[in-house]
């Protein structure tokens, strides 16, 4: 390899304002590119590496890419003659051809736009544009992904997967119409794209991971106008790609969806409860001070008020049990009347189980309370969490009285018990309350988050809907399980208060 640059060659530098020192250096350069492209490749695509990315060098001389391209030929053209004028051999020469048509390919690609000691060709650097857009459509949550001419599958991002549960390979070996419920749905989207370059905003349903449809949003466009690839390609003829497809996720929003629903309905069935409750419960209040009444006027016929006296305690039972549904009704209206502040978890467990651990060990129910340590601090109403405490208690203990009176000969040789679980999460506050009764049977388990949906003789089906209405209120989320024979567990999550916290 000669150390200087053959004449032709410097004075196309010298013109260009370069001098000898400094074209030796390009020259050398630029001869290391070609001959690293001529090396045999250990890879696809690998021989020809260092040649191709000759642009992505800084040049020696500072020059704009494209002023390399008649270095290259040139320089190929010495290493062709060798170092003391000898001729190389024939297959010297073709892979120094490919690798100068792979370095001028580079350097045409390049253009004007790497930056050259510091400046910037055209005023923006594009490839720090294109590694932006990889790294935007990595962290994304919208599923995106293209389509080359022949209707393969070309970029898949990791959202797409997590979005449909399949990967790049499953979805290019049965097709990208298969991601979708009704199959012809991307053929109807990819002839609107070839009609008018654009989709934006048609929902469609997707086949999630589990089999569930998804819903989405589809946003696409046309980046290339030849309809199809050439025919008789192989497998390195051209396959350009062709669509873009954006799929946004509407799980959240349909979620959104139905709590204002769920909340219009509450809304609705709290006013009619209110009113139809205030015009129930005067009228009650009327019999049962009618029944006291009664009672005294029998005082001194002692015949007749032992003969009546047990029709009275029934109408007097039955008239306690209806106001206690119509409070149930009247809670309805109280959800949304929460007056939340930041309050300490932990305290109002334990004050609640003070308060109701003696009352329920008479009732042969063992209440107990683990908790983690630190600050269990929320944001919510105080009574509020009192409601949900004295709901959930009172489901398990009901649950365990009602086993207790169908078994003849109890199974169990353990104590009945309900817990109050506290955990602090990492971005959350956990309250679990589970019972070790009977559990819920699989044949009703899906209904009992059902407004006016009960099992118990006299219920009113409020408590757990309630209970989880005040939850979700007060930004928590309830979930439940239950086990026939292994018992109920209910826990709420709620965020913790700003500034809490791991």
């Amino acid at each position: 390899m000669p150390r200087t640059p053959p004449d032709p060659i410097a004075e196309s530098l010298h013109e260009l304002g370069v001098d000898a020192e400094m074209g030796e250096a390009l020259h050398a350069q630029v001869a290391r590119a070609l001959e690293g492209g001529t090396r045999t490749a250990k890879r696809k695509g690998g021989n020809l590496t260092r040649a191709r990315n000759l642009a992505t060098q800084p040049p020696a001389s500072g020059l704009e890419p494209l002023a390399l391209v008649p270095f290259v030929f040139a320089v190929r053209d010495v290493l062709k003659r060798g170092e003391r004028g000898g001729r190389t051999s024939r297959a010297r020469q073709e892979r120094l051809d490919r690798a100068a048509d792979a370095a001028v390919c580079g350097l045409a690609r390049a253009g004007g736009a790497t930056p050259v000691h510091g400046r910037r060709a055209g005023g923006r650097d594009v490839r720090t544009a294109h590694e932006m857009l990889e790294r935007l459509v990595a962290v994304t949550p919208d599923a995106v992904f293209t389509l080359r001419a022949s209707g393969a599958i070309g970029m898949w991002s990791v959202a797409a997967s997590r979005l449909t549960g399949r990967r790049r390979w499953e979805v290019h070996r049965r097709g990208a119409g298969s991601i979708f419920r009704d199959r012809a749905l991307l053929d109807t989207v990819l002839a609107e794209l070839d009609a008018r370059g654009r989709v934006s905003g048609r929902e469609a349903q997707l086949l999630g991971p589990g089999g569930d449809g998804v819903s989405v949003r589809i946003f696409g466009a046309r980046l290339k106008d030849d309809p199809a690839p050439p025919t008789g390609q192989g497998k390195s003829g051209r396959d350009p790609e062709r669509y873009l497809v954006v799929l946004h996720d509407l799980s959240e929003v349909q979620h959104i969806r139905q709590r204002l629903i769920e909340t219009e309905k509450l809304s609705a069935m709290a006013k009619i409860a209110g009113s139809v409750a205030h015009e129930f419960r005067n009228p009650l209040n009327s019999l049962f001070l009618s029944t006291d009444l009664l009672e005294d006027e029998l005082e001194g016929h002692e015949t007749v008020q032992a003969s009546i006296a047990p029709t009275l305690a029934a109408i007097r039972e039955e008239i306690e049990r209806l106001n206690q549904i119509i409070t149930h009704y009247l809670s309805l209206s109280r959800v949304a009347g929460a007056e939340p502040e930041d309050v300490d978890l932990r305290d109002v467990v334990t004050s609640f189980a003070a308060d109701s651990g003696p009352r329920l060990a008479e009732s042969g129910v063992e209440l107990r309370v683990r908790s983690d340590e630190g600050d269990c601090r929320i944001t919510a109403d105080p009574n509020q969490l009192r409601r949900i405490l004295v709901n959930l208690v009172e489901n398990a203990v009901d649950a365990l009285a009602a086993e207790r009176e169908a078994d003849e000969t109890p199974r169990r040789a353990r104590r009945a018990a309900v817990t109050l679980l506290l955990r602090r999460m990492r971005r959350s506050v956990k309250l679990t309350v589970k019972d070790n009764g009977p559990g819920i049977p699989d044949d009703i388990r899906d209904r009992v988050l059902e407004p006016f949906f009960t099992s118990k003789a006299g219920g009113a089906g409020l408590g757990l809907y309630l209970v989880r209405e005040i939850a979700l209120a007060s930004g928590g989320t309830m979930s439940l399980s239950s086990r026939e024979g292994r018992g109920t567990s209910v826990s709420i999550r709620w965020p913790y208060a700003q500034g809490e916290g791991d």
